[in-house]
């Protein structure tokens, strides 16, 4: 079994979010080139995609134990995590919703693969969302108070 991470940063989980971009961005360079293995790229994409979740998953679990001095580092892990799977999702919504009229040239594939992929980047989206408002920075809160 892996050790949890001892760091919390958005490194734990970007390398294998930069190679399923990577996979992803070539499956399109593959279908513009009308080369019909662009479909063998998105498989690894997936792939790549759901090891960078379950690292996410694994930070999110070291955040939740970790201690409170440890707070603004948490908030800032939440933070950008959110923007970072948000863009994604709404990126992967939109690819999809782009290829519903080429679906005879193999937009049944990317609609296949793109709305599966959004709705599992919505589960960190959701969890760093939850995330920031338990982690609430004391700035945050002292203008509320105001």
């Amino acid at each position: 079994m892996l050790k949890q991470p001892d760091k919390i940063s958005i490194f734990n989980y970007c390398f294998a979010l930069a190679v399923s971009e990577v996979f992803f961005l070539s499956s399109f360079y593959l279908s513009i080139l009308d080369v019909s293995l662009f479909a063998l790229a998105l498989p690894f994409s997936a792939l790549f995609l759901l090891v960078s979740l379950y690292l996410f998953l694994r930070t999110n679990k070291a955040a939740l134990h970790s201690q409170e001095d440890r707070r603004r580092e948490i908030y800032a892990f939440y933070h950008q995590s959110f923007g970072i799977f948000t863009i994604i999702f709404f990126v992967l919504l939109f690819v999809a919703l782009a290829y519903i009229p080429l679906l005879q040239n193999g937009g049944h594939v990317y609609i296949l693969y793109c709305l599966p992929m959004a709705l599992f980047c919505l589960i960190p989206s959701i969890t760093s969302y939850k995330g920031m408002k338990l982690y609430k920075l004391e700035s945050d809160k002292n203008l509320t108070k105001i």
